[in-house]
C-alpha cells in the first residue's frame, strides 16, 4: 500500500461551487428572459395595434376622399341629366370646387368624348369611342351606377397616374352618356403615406384588378405595377371593415428583402389597403435593454463568484468531504468508504448513515421505476386499442353499411354543420334530393338481393358525378339519397343534378319495370335562401322539386 496522503477533495468542491453559481444566477437569468419576453410581447402588441388602427383609419380616409369626389361628379351628372344644355362651364366649375381633380370629361351614349376640361388648361383632344368598353362606362350604361375605377395612365391626356370617378347621365330615365373625372393618386395618398412612413409603416394600395395604386418607398413595387402572386396573397388575407383583422408575416414585399408584418383591409370601393413594417422594427427597442441586462448579469456573476469563494474557504476544513458526498449522491453517485477518514469523527456516523440510506433508496427507486415502466407500457397499449375501437364505432354509427354513404344520423349532423358554416361565411349551399325511379318494381322483379346491389351501384354512380371532395352523399333511408353541395350556387347545383342523372343512365342497370329499360333517377334541387332557418327548409324545397320532376316524367333534375 502507498503511504501517500489521500487526495484533496477539490473536484467535489468545484462541482458544488458550479451548482451554487447556477442556483444564484439562474433566477436572475430567468427574470431577465421574462422581462425581455414581456417587453417583446408588449412591443409586438403595440405594433399590431398600431397596424390595425392605421390600416383601418387610412382605408376610411381614402374611401371618404374618393366618395367625396364621386359625390361631386354624381351631383353634376344629375343636374346635367335634367338640363342637357349644361356642359363646358359646369365642368370647369366642378374642377374649381374640387381642386384635387385633374380633368373632367363628358361622354355621349356611344362612349365618345364630347367635352373636356383640364385643371391645368392643357389642350385635350376629343377622342371617339375611347370609353365604350371600359368597366366604368359599362357600369354606367347597363346599371346606371356611379363607379371608382382602378389606376390608369392616359397618354393622350398626360403622364400622371390617376383613378377615375364616374357617374351616368340620364335624360328622361334613359342613358344619355357619362361624366368621368380623373383624380391623381398623389392627391389622396401622399400625406397619408408620408405620415405612415414617419412611423416606419409602408402603405400598399391595390385596386380591384390587383394593380398597384401606391407603394411605399421601401416596398418592391411602384405605381401601375401588377402586384402578382404576393398581391393576390395580400388580397386573400384582407378582412372586411368591421371584422376582426389579422396580422401575418410575409416575405418578398420589401425592396431590401427580409420578412415583414402585413395587415390588409378591404376598402368600401373594393380596393385593398395593406400596411407593411419590417420585423426589425420589433427588435430595435429591445437592444438597449438587452445590453443593460447583460451588464447587470456580468456584475452579478462577479459578486456571486466572490461570495462563493469566501464561503468555500469557510467550509473546506469542516464539511467539505460531507458536502461532496451529498452532492455526489444527489447526482446518482455513491459515497467512497475509503475516504471517510478525511471526514471529522463527529460527522462519520452521519456519512455512514447517508451512504446506507442512499444504497437502499437507490435499490427501491430502481424497483419502483421498473414496475412503473412496465405499467405505463401496458396502459399505453390499452389506451391506443381503446381509441381505435371508439373511433371505429363512431365512424360506423354515422355510415350506411350497405352503400358506404352517411346514414340518417350522419346526414342530419352533416346538414346542420354545413348549414351553420354557410350562414357564417356567406357562401352558397345547395342540396340534391335523389330518388330511384320505380325502385319498388325493381325489387319486385329482381328480388331484394339484386336491389341491394343496385343501391350500391347507384351510390357509386352518384359519387362519380360529384366534383368536390367536401360534397356529402347520404342515404337517409330506402332508395332516397341526399347530396349536400357546399360553395355551390343554384345553377351549378342544377348542372350537378343533370350529371347525376346521366351517370346513373351510364351505369346501365337493367330495369324491365321502367319505361326506359334501365334504372334512372329523379333529382330535386334547392339552394339556401336568406330566410331559411334550418336545413329542413332547403330539404322541403328539394323534395317538392323532386315531386315535380317525377310528375313531369322522371329521369331528370329540376328546381
Amino acid at each position: 500500500m502507498s503511504d501517500s496522503p489521500p487526495p484533496a477533495a477539490w473536484s467535489l468542491r468545484k462541482r458544488l461551487t458550479k451548482g451554487l453559481v447556477l442556483t444564484a444566477l439562474l433566477p436572475m437569468v430567468l427574470f431577465a428572459t421574462s422581462l425581455l419576453l414581456g417587453e417583446w410581447q408588449r412591443s409586438r402588441h403595440e405594433l399590431l395595434l398600431r397596424l390595425d388602427a392605421n390600416a383601418t383609419l387610412s382605408a376610411s380616409v381614402i374611401d371618404d376622399f374618393l366618395e367625396g369626389q364621386l359625390a361631386g361628379v354624381r351631383l353634376l351628372a344629375d343636374q346635367m341629366g335634367e338640363d342637357p344644355a349644361l356642359q363646358g362651364e359646369e365642368l370647369a366649375r366642378l374642377l374649381h370646387i374640387y381642386p384635387s381633380m385633374l380633368r373632367i370629361q363628358q361622354f355621349n351614349a356611344r362612349g365618345d368624348v364630347v367635352a373636356v376640361r383640364d385643371a391645368r388648361d392643357r389642350e385635350v383632344p376629343l377622342l371617339p369611342g375611347v370609353a365604350a368598353d371600359e368597366e366604368w362606362f359599362v357600369a354606367a350604361r347597363s346599371q346606371y351606377r356611379a363607379f371608382v375605377s382602378g389606376i390608369t395612365r392616359r397618354p393622350a391626356y398626360g403622364n400622371e397616374a390617376v383613378v377615375g370617378v364616374s357617374a351616368p347621365l340620364l335624360h328622361d330615365g334613359r342613358f344619355a352618356g357619362a361624366l368621368q373625372a380623373d383624380v391623381p393618386v398623389q392627391a389622396f395618398v401622399r400625406l397619408n403615406a408620408e405620415s405612415l412612413a414617419r412611423r416606419k409603416l409602408e402603405l400598399l394600395l391595390l385596386d380591384r384588378g390587383n394593380n398597384v395604386v401606391h407603394a411605399g418607398k421601401a416596398l418592391r413595387w411602384k405605381a401601375l405595377d401588377a402586384a402578382g402572386a404576393r398581391g393576390q396573397e395580400i388580397r386573400r388575407i384582407a378582412t372586411q371593415a368591421g371584422r376582426a383583422t389579422r396580422v401575418v408575416s410575409m416575405g418578398g414585399l420589401l425592396r431590401e428583402g427580409g420578412v415583414a408584418y402585413v395587415e390588409a383591409v378591404v376598402m368600401r370601393n373594393g380596393w385593398t389597403l395593406a400596411l407593411v413594417t419590417p420585423h426589425s422594427q420589433l427588435l430595435a427597442p429591445l437592444l438597449p435593454r438587452l445590453l443593460l441586462l447583460a451588464a447587470l448579469s456580468a456584475v452579478s456573476l462577479m459578486g456571486v463568484a466572490w461570495a462563493l469563494w469566501l464561503q468555500r474557504r469557510l467550509l473546506e476544513k469542516s464539511i467539505g468531504y460531507l458536502l461532496g458526498s451529498l452532492h455526489g449522491y444527489a447526482l446518482g453517485g455513491r459515497m467512497v468508504p475509503a475516504r471517510t477518514d478525511a471526514i471529522p469523527v463527529e460527522l462519520r456516523p452521519l456519512a455512514d448513515g447517508i451512504g446506507e440510506l442512499g444504497t437502499r433508496m437507490n435499490a427501491a427507486f430502481d424497483e419502483v421505476q421498473a414496475v412503473l415502466e412496465a405499467r405505463e407500457h401496458e396502459i399505453a397499449e390499452r389506451t391506443a386499442s381503446l381509441r381505435e375501437a371508439v373511433s371505429e364505432l363512431d365512424r360506423l354509427s354515422r355510415t350506411d353499411a350497405m352503400t358506404g354513404c352517411l346514414n340518417y344520423r350522419g346526414f342530419a349532423e352533416a346538414g346542420e354543420r354545413l348549414f351553420r358554416e354557410a350562414r357564417a361565411s356567406g357562401t352558397p349551399l345547395s342540396v340534391l334530393a335523389l330518388d330511384i325511379d320505380h325502385f319498388k318494381r325493381y325489387n319486385d322483379l329482381y328480388g331484394h338481393a339484386e336491389g341491394d346491389g343496385a343501391l350500391r351501384r347507384f351510390a357509386g354512380a352518384v359519387r362519380s358525378a360529384l366534383l368536390h371532395a367536401d360534397d356529402v352523399l347520404a342515404r337517409p333511408g330506402g332508395e332516397e339519397f341526399t347530396v349536400f353541395l357546399p360553395a355551390t350556387d343554384h345553377a351549378q347545383a342544377l348542372q350537378v343534378g343533370g350529371r347525376v342523372c346521366q351517370r346513373v343512365r351510364d351505369a346501365d342497370i337493367a330495369h324491365m319495370g321502367s319505361s326506359k329499360g334501365r334504372l334512372t333517377a329523379s333529382v330535386g334541387v334547392a339552394t339556401l335562401q336568406p330566410d331559411d332557418t334550418d336545413p329542413e327548409d332547403m330539404l322541403r324545397r328539394a323534395d317538392a322539386a323532386l315531386y315535380r320532376v317525377k310528375a313531369a316524367g322522371r329521369d331528370g333534375a329540376g328546381a
